[in-house]
């Protein structure tokens, strides 16, 4: 997979700031549609690079993250406060109902946890790769989805 510019999160192009708004009220559609509801909202600021809704039923609770500037969806199991490991986890049914009522691509825990050694990152900017060297990630879902600052 080709990566595009921002994919770290550092140096997005202009305008391509994702609404979290839309993304909250997508989230509570999908969450109907799958009988859960949404149980919390997190914004994204310097860390984390993605926005963080909350859903949960019955039996499971489930964060949907959204990168801040890619159009990139990928589900993690809830971490607390503090901490910055991302547990990736499928979800194949709130990945149909969110691809349906947005533009974004849902991604696999598979693709996430890609070796970055086979992502193509050519179209990452000199900043971005800096910073990839700097925090060093081992896969397609740690730099997609990080806590770098």
């Amino acid at each position: 997979m080709k990566l595009p510019p921002g994919a770290t999160g550092f140096n997005p192009p202009p305008g391509t700031q994702a609404d979290l708004r839309a993304f909250t009220a997508a989230c509570h559609h999908a969450a109907r549609a799958i009988d859960a509801t949404v149980t919390g909202v997190t914004p994204a600021g310097v860390t984390p690079n993605f926005h963080t809704v909350d859903i949960a039923d019955a039996q499971h609770h489930i964060a949907v993250l959204r990168h801040t500037t890619l159009p990139f969806i990928a589900f993690a199991r809830p971490h607390a406060d503090g901490d910055v490991t991302v547990t990736f986890v499928d979800h194949p049914d709130l990945a149909a109902a969110l691809t349906n009522l947005t533009d974004a691509q849902a991604l696999t825990v598979e693709q996430l946890r890609t070796p970055l050694s086979q992502v193509d990152l050519s179209a990452l900017d000199p900043h971005e790769h800096d910073q990839i060297g700097y925090w060093k990630p081992n896969t397609m879902g740690e730099l997609l989805f990080n806590f770098w600052d």
